[in-house]
């Protein structure tokens, strides 16, 4: 007869020796999970450091796009049309009074606001078929390039630069000052954030119905909204003001570019064609979200090396 310690034992070390190999594969398929989770935590972290920079770049394929758009259409239109529109364009700024302006950061012009007769009289200088721009505007050392549009709404300037109603249209001429503006520091959009880099001597162009003009900044200048007395019109002179919010996050001045006409024999040679917009360079932000997505997965699903066996003595 055997002795029954050693029967019970026997059962037991079959009964605890049976959960060894689940609970192993429990710990690998929990194991798993948790790397999937954290490669899903770490594209989310990687995509939202180089979001702001893909948002540029496609915002700037938009641009570049609407550029092109208003340029193709301005092509497609009959000569004499174009000197029609322009002529009206011409007759408006003659007729222009300016009276005080309205920081569109702030508050909306009461007759963009009321719709005012004047103000959809307004909206129909320039137009082109086929497009809602009005002009383009080129900064070539700050990397600008954007579609001018009617009006300083919100959605206007948050896709491009916006003209300030009660200003001259921005087509040039003695006796002028067109004043343009657009957001800074969007996270889908960079449009005016690099403007307070101007500097005194730069250049830029505006761009009208198929007509080229260059401005010299001769002035910068950081004022509290509602300080436009530096928006007059001078007699006989040909002026174009670029501003946006600063600092960017706090918005609590405005900064100014005042630029003065160029004649056509000092304007710049070497600038690219208003339909080019600006390059948009390699998308480093997509070659770090897939290397850092990639650097990331190896290291949680990488196999793990193999040991050596130890050479025989």
């Amino acid at each position: 007869m055997s002795d029954p310690a050693s029967v019970s034992v026997e059962p037991a070390a079959e009964e605890g020796a049976a959960p060894t190999a689940p609970r192993r594969k429990r710990r690998t398929r929990g194991q798993l999970t948790l790397n999937i989770v954290l490669q899903a935590v770490a594209m989310v972290a990687i995509g939202l450091l180089v979001y702001p920079d893909a948002a540029s770049w496609v915002a700037r394929i938009g641009h570049n796009a609407e550029i092109s758009g208003y340029v193709k259409q301005v092509e497609g239109t009959d000569p004499a049309e174009r000197q029609r529109i322009l002529d009206a364009a011409y007759a408006y700024n003659d007729k222009l009074e300016p009276g005080p302006l309205t920081d569109p950061y702030i508050s909306v012009n009461e007759d963009e606001a009321m719709r005012s007769d004047l103000y959809v009289a307004y909206e129909e200088m320039l137009r082109v078929s086929g497009t809602d721009a009005i002009g383009t505007i080129n900064y070539p050392r700050l990397d600008i390039a954007l579609p001018a549009y009617h009006g300083t709404s919100d959605s206007v300037i948050s896709k491009g630069a916006g003209h300030m109603y009660g200003t001259s249209l921005p087509i040039g001429g003695p006796s002028t000052r067109s004043v343009l503006t657009a957001h800074s520091g969007l996270p889908h959009s960079k449009l005016f954030t690099k403007l307070p880099q101007a500097k005194v001597g730069d250049t830029f162009r505006i761009s009208v119905l198929g007509e080229d003009h260059h401005y010299r900044v001769e002035k910068t200048e950081t004022v509290l909204p509602n300080e436009t007395g530096s928006l007059e019109i001078r007699e006989g002179e040909d002026w174009v003001t670029l501003f946006t919010c600063t600092p960017i996050g706090v918005n609590s001045h405005r900064f100014m570019v005042h630029a003065v006409r160029l004649p056509d024999s000092e304007a710049p040679r070497n600038e690219t064609l208003g339909g080019d917009g600006v390059q948009l360079g390699f998308p480093w932000w997509a070659a770090w979200f897939v290397g850092g997505s990639g650097a990331v997965a190896w290291f949680l699903f990488a196999p793990p090396k193999k040991k050596r066996a130890p050479k025989a003595p």
